[in-house]
């Protein structure tokens, strides 16, 4: 799984220590920084980030210093808020936090071995509850297993879930946000299109294309994404017995 995230605090020195905690674990990846909640507003509409690290004694909208707030207001335009994590000085915030169901409440001064422990227990609820997902289009609601995915295609603003048993279901969302909000064993490979690599059969890197097991479709790739279509191809080796 990829969790892309932003900060929100005004304190330089505890965002430059959490930043480096965080270069520690695969899959966390900085979308921004915001040191007041009308910048962090904007900062996590613009970037959608699954997961948001809150300082909640910040400057609020109508100068209240409570980053909950922050939290109300996204509710306006957001049918679903990311995954928060407060981190704070002080314990006095966690009722609140209860009450906005914040995934975990990190006391300052931040160290790795705590945030560790928050990520895994974090991680831990979404390997669970990501085995299935709910792709909605024009009121209907399919619920399919990850597992069964081959790849997706940009269609405009919409994506084209392609199965392996060779239908085709469309979802109003764009490539990018299920770039985001897959597991890590979907790979963007091309700025149309993203493969389940435990679902690739053959890599022809002379033809720039991914052969697919079950429906034995043909997904190219660009120039720009090789290094991830070579990672793919190491992933396999490793899990190869023979290589001839």
């Amino acid at each position: 799984m990829k969790y892309p995230y932003v900060i929100i605090d005004n304190d330089e020195k505890a965002v430059d220590d959490l930043r480096g905690i965080l270069k520690h674990f695969p899959g966390y990846y900085c979308r921004g920084i915001a040191s007041d909640e009308a910048s962090a507003i904007d900062l996590i509409l613009e970037q959608t980030p699954k997961v948001v690290f809150l300082e909640v004694e910040v400057k609020g909208l109508h100068n209240n210093i409570s980053g909950f707030s922050l939290l109300n207001e996204l509710k306006h335009y957001l049918n679903e808020l990311p995954d928060v994590f407060v981190i704070t000085r002080s314990g006095d915030f966690a009722i609140q936090a209860i009450k906005n169901d914040v995934v975990d409440y990190i006391l300052k001064p931040t160290n790795r071995g705590e945030i560790r422990k928050a990520l895994l227990r974090y991680e831990k609820k979404q390997a669970t509850a990501t085995e299935t997902i709910c792709i909605k289009s024009h009121g209907d609601y399919r619920f399919v297993d990850i597992e069964d995915i081959e790849y997706l295609k940009a269609d405009n603003n919409n994506t084209d879930f392609f199965m392996k048993n060779g239908t085709k279901i469309s979802a109003f969302k764009t490539l990018k946000y299920f770039e985001n909000t897959l597991p890590a064993n979907f790979t963007r490979i091309h700025n149309s299109y993203i493969i389940n690599t435990d679902r690739v059969s053959r890599i022809h890197f002379g033809k720039s294309k991914c052969a697919l097991k079950s429906s034995g479709e043909i997904v190219p790739f660009s120039r720009s994404y090789k290094k991830n279509v070579e990672s793919i191809k190491d992933v396999m080796n490793r899990k190869s017995v023979l290589e001839f």
